[in-house]
């Protein structure tokens, strides 16, 4: 290979490293935010919200503050103004507001919510006992009263004709699939 030949290629070999790099730092296209979400007395406030809106689009981003107080956003658009906003049960929200950000820049943002005395009307709770969904409940089960079985016709006068009633079952004593050894069909009978 002459003088000249190899010169050419390592000068395209060298545009071509320097080309690949150049599209290598073009990745990325978004910025990120994190900080510090504590009380007023310095203490972390784990499970708080922070809620970044991005202004002229609406987009809203959000993180949930994770143990020690941290939070981070990752992958927002670039720009703004956002309005950055921390919030806890208990506590005053507090708002961070014309907030720009710059690609691949991550925006650090810390808040510190002072208490807050919540008022709330009296909740009463009403409980009932439901007689499909209860704690002795194991399974699923259909239960089919007497009048129910007076009125249905008899194919076969078969208890078959009873497990019909139930959108699991085969049409046999099998149901959801299962071989009707795994069942349990329990008739009683109810003086009257």
């Amino acid at each position: 290979m002459d003088h000249n030949h190899l010169s050419k290629w390592i000068c395209y070999a060298g545009l071509s490293v320097l080309m690949l790099g150049n599209v290598y730092s073009q990745g990325v296209t978004t910025a990120s935010m994190g900080g510090l979400v504590t009380n007023d007395k310095g203490e972390a406030l784990e499970g708080a919200n922070v809620v970044a809106v991005h202004e002229p689009s609406g987009t809203r981003y959000g993180a949930a503050v994770r143990e020690g107080g941290l939070y981070d956003i990752l992958n927002m658009k670039i720009g703004g103004p956002y309005t950055v906003t921390a919030s806890f049960i208990g506590y005053k929200a507090q708002d961070e507001k014309e907030v720009y950000l710059s690609i691949g820049q991550t925006v650090r943002i810390e808040f510190s919510l002072a208490e807050e005395t919540l008022t709330t009307e009296a909740i009463e709770v009403v409980a009932q006992t439901d007689e499909v969904l209860n704690a002795s409940r194991t399974g699923a089960a259909t239960y089919v009263d007497a009048d129910e079985v007076a009125q249905l016709p008899s194919i076969k006068r078969s208890t078959r004709d009873l497990t019909r009633l139930d959108p699991r079952s085969d049409g046999n004593y099998s149901f959801g699939g299962k071989n009707w050894l795994y069942n349990n069909i329990s008739i009683l009978r109810m003086k009257k």
